[in-house]
């Protein structure tokens, strides 16, 4: 079986065809290989497409729901840094969303999420991300940082009343989080 895993790994880090990525793919189901970062050696590949990677995501997230979390921010980070950054932003604020509703404790999705904010220009998708953090912050275990980073996204945004109001909500939740309450 070790022997196996080792050449699916080098097929999914290695191969430049999708037909051989598939195949390897499904001997990894039909395995039942329980290690995450295999699939993220998989689904980092340059030669999928975008379709592809999605694909391959949500069959994972449907074979292995413990890793869900993980395999969603791994698949925004690849959306996150293709090059074609304008087409693949909402992949990227999608699959981040998936991840906070698999794991509604972690600040992790919401973070990497703030970070996807355009400063320079003004799009949809700027809404879309304050809102969504926003309104995602009661459930998270650590709730300082999200507050923190919603102060440095107001200050970076020019508003003073929200920076100000982030940073008092951060600093009050940092007492409770360290039991200096």
């Amino acid at each position: 079986m070790e022997d196996r895993l080792n050449e699916i790994e080098n097929i999914f880090r290695n191969s430049t065809s999708p037909d051989f990525l598939f195949d390897a793919f499904q001997e990894a189901i039909k395995l039942k290989i329980k290690d995450p970062e295999i699939f993220e050696i998989l689904l980092g590949n340059p030669v999928l497409s975008s379709d592809e990677i999605k694909m391959f995501a949500e069959k994972l997230i449907k074979e292995y729901p413990d890793y869900a979390k993980e395999l969603s921010v791994w698949t925004a980070k690849i959306f996150e840094h293709k090059d074609d950054y304008n087409n693949s932003l909402e992949d990227a604020i999608h699959y981040y969303k998936l991840a906070q509703d698999y794991k509604p404790d972690s600040p992790e999705p919401l973070l990497s999420l703030l970070s996807l904010y355009n400063y320079e220009l003004d799009l949809p998708t700027n809404k879309v991300i304050l809102e969504f953090v926003e309104a995602r912050i009661i459930p998270v275990r650590v709730k300082s940082k999200i507050y923190y980073a919603l102060a440095d996204h107001y200050k970076k945004a020019g508003d003073k009343n929200l920076e100000l109001k982030y940073f008092a909500l951060a600093e009050r939740s940092a007492e409770i989080e360290n039991g200096n309450d």
